[in-house]
């Protein structure tokens, strides 16, 4: 990307018809206390998680802030990953030539340059807006998709937004009505806590399935007897090293690459976020087998890491510290909803979850890619109704 001047790097403005929107360089030019307010319940978004991520990122991240500000501060946000034509990592590619990534860019294959809209840690929608009746809501997010498609413009950049789902209705509506090409390519899960305890949540599984209901309470049972037990604890407690191991370790062995954060972002977390950051570990012969870290904004929780020991005995460890156990804390600590992430969903289904199918929307730069773009757009949204339904 070309140099930025002194004043471009503070952050660029593009003035609007309803305000000026400005581009933040990194976290640091973030205005924190607005920022914070606009994100509330959107754990993934806090800016205590993208400081975090930014500072131990184990590739390359520069993310931007697409900032759209009126008379009344920040009326809406957008988290951006600007990839140039040399950069080594396209999280787009990624997503739409999976494997065949790296030879497509051998051949020259690529979406290059594009604005990436996205959630660094996790898949969800990297666009939030001011609170405001939805009518206010629908202009101030036009005039930020203006504005970013005039900055995209200019630059001869091509637009994506990633993770935006059927209850992101005005943002999937906007980007339909500007003829954005569009595929599904995975899902979330997430879960409303409707119960006050384990009782409680069997009988909520009970409505939905008699033997998930049984299942929950024999797997509860095999998990007891086999010597596991489970305990929330604080980071100083549960051995940051060993615990990053554990999470780290788990991330290799089910993604085949490293975890996209580096030892140092467990600690800078838990000094940021202070209580808002839940570590719980399951415990067998006094050895940690099992953990998992929860990040915390209001009554929305986020199952941010787990980690599991490979070799172990089939002991429900994983279903015990996702679901079972946290059907007992989650009420106790005042969460309402909470946040998984687009593995084993028909694990998840079956345990009281419910599926968000996750929606790509991309302007290619130049006329010519959209031509090329949309016939592989139509083959990409066939496939994936065949894998995810």
């Amino acid at each position: 990307m070309r140099t930025l001047s002194p004043d471009q790097r503070r952050g660029f403005a593009v003035n609007t018809v309803g305000g000026k929107m400005r581009i933040a360089h990194g976290v640091e030019q973030v205005p924190e206390s607005e920022w914070q307010g606009l994100v509330a319940g959107h754990p993934a978004l806090r800016l205590e998680v993208l400081k975090a991520i930014s500072n131990t990122a184990t590739r390359p991240l520069k993310l931007q802030f697409f900032l759209l500000e009126d008379h009344q501060g920040l009326a809406a946000a957008a988290v951006c990953e600007p990839i140039t034509t040399s950069a080594a990592h396209n999280p787009l590619d990624a997503l739409l030539l999976g494997r065949a990534a790296g030879a497509a860019r051998r051949l020259n294959v690529s979406s290059r340059p594009v604005l990436v809209f996205h959630t660094p840690l996790r898949r969800q929608v990297p666009v939030i807006l001011r609170a405001a009746h939805p009518s206010e809501q629908r202009q101030v997010l036009e005039n930020l998709l203006d504005a970013i498609q005039e900055h995209a413009g200019r630059l001869k950049f091509g637009i994506a937004f990633v993770g935006v789902t059927v209850e992101d209705e005005l943002l999937w509506s906007a980007l339909r009505s500007r003829r954005y090409l569009d595929s599904e390519f995975d899902a979330t899960a997430c879960m409303q806590i409707e119960w006050a305890d384990f009782d409680g949540y069997v009988n909520h599984l009970r409505a939905r399935s008699k033997n998930a209901a049984q299942t929950a309470r024999t797997e509860r049972s095999r998990n007891r007897r086999s010597g596991v037990s489970i305990r929330q604890l604080r980071l100083a407690a549960a051995d940051a090293p060993g615990l990053y191991a554990i999470i780290r370790d788990h991330y290799r062995y089910k993604n085949g690459r490293e975890p996209p954060y580096g030892p140092e972002f467990l600690p800078l977390l838990a000094a940021s976020l202070g209580d808002d950051l839940l570590i719980f570990e399951a415990v067998r012969d006094g050895k940690r087998v099992a953990a998992l870290v929860v990040v915390r904004s209001g009554s929305v929780g986020w199952m941010a890491m787990i980690g599991l020991e490979r070799d172990r005995p089939n002991d429900s460890t994983y279903a015990n510290l996702l679901f079972y156990y946290t059907a007992t804390w989650a009420p106790a600590l005042g969460l309402k909803t909470l946040l998984y992430g687009t593995g084993v969903q028909q694990f998840k289904l079956k345990r009281g979850c419910r599926l968000l199918a996750c929606h790509l929307y991309y302007r290619p730069g130049r006329p010519i890619g959209r031509i090329i773009a949309t016939p592989y757009f139509r083959l990409h949204q066939a496939w994936s109704r065949r894998k995810y339904r």
